[in-house]
């Protein structure tokens, strides 16, 4: 039998089950990747709303990676919600160590959530395109925290030393085109998938998850982003489950 590779995943719970942690492990199931996990953050939240954030113990996330670690050896690497600065450098800890070098690390840069909660503060923000985001194989973030990184930056060709997916770059009725940024590079290309109606809980941390795995494959950028969506069309198609506010990917596709 074929063994399964491994991937980290550092991310925050959603009690919903349609975003969070647990849309990135079921996610990394359908690519037949085993799970190691480290929580960022718990939350109080439906779809309608996140009420509350609440930050893990000191020092929790790096003695975590200190024992798995000592076990596993990790193909890949996806980093979601990221809530505050001691979070960050905790995660700068993990991600320099040696036993990771040549990992691929994908990054989805949540700034804020689908029902428009601010999630992180600006402080946090400059530190982890300093520190975090120049360490990623890609980020994934949406038009409106591309801006927000893009601002910070400055000069936006301190963010284009990394490869990034806008992943909403245009909206039209029938179709959501991502535009993918290469590094070091000005040439840029267009991925189009199709729009469907409804707003729909967690697409961003489960396309990161898929394009993490298709990475820690071996798959190229292009190939992996081209399968993630496909996956991720397919997970909307079969949605059977709904909250309030938004619907939730059925990432089984069954």
């Amino acid at each position: 039998m074929k063994k399964k590779k491994t991937i980290l995943i550092i991310s925050g719970h959603d009690p919903s089950g349609g975003a969070g942690i647990i849309a990135d492990v079921e996610t990394a199931n359908y690519f037949n990747f085993h799970c190691l996990s480290i929580l960022t953050c718990t939350t109080i939240q439906n779809t309608s709303k996140v009420h509350k954030i609440n930050k893990m113990p000191s020092n929790y996330m790096y003695k975590s990676f200190m024992e798995i670690i000592k076990e596993f050896k990790i193909s890949a690497i996806k980093i979601g919600l990221i809530p505050s600065l001691e979070c960050s450098k905790e995660i700068l800890k993990i991600i320099s160590d040696k036993r990771l070098k040549g990992v691929p690390i994908i990054i989805d840069p949540i700034i804020k959530s689908g029902s428009d909660n601010e999630l992180t503060s600006e402080k946090n923000i400059k530190f982890m395109i300093k520190n975090l985001y120049s360490k990623a194989e890609l980020i994934t973030p949406n038009i409106y925290e591309y801006k927000v990184i893009k601002n910070l930056c400055n000069n936006i060709d301190k963010a284009q030393s990394i490869n990034i997916i806008i992943t909403d770059y245009k909206i039209n009725k029938k179709f959501i085109t991502l535009n993918l940024f290469k590094k070091n590079s000005l040439k840029e290309k267009m991925f189009q998938t199709e729009k469907f109606s409804g707003i729909f809980h967690g697409t961003g941390c489960t396309l990161s998850t898929a394009i993490a795995c298709n990475i820690g494959m071996n798959n190229n950028l292009e190939k992996s982003i081209t399968i993630s969506l496909d996956y991720i069309k397919n997970a909307i198609k079969l949605s059977n489950i709904s909250g309030k506010k938004q619907l939730l990917l059925n990432r089984k596709l069954f």
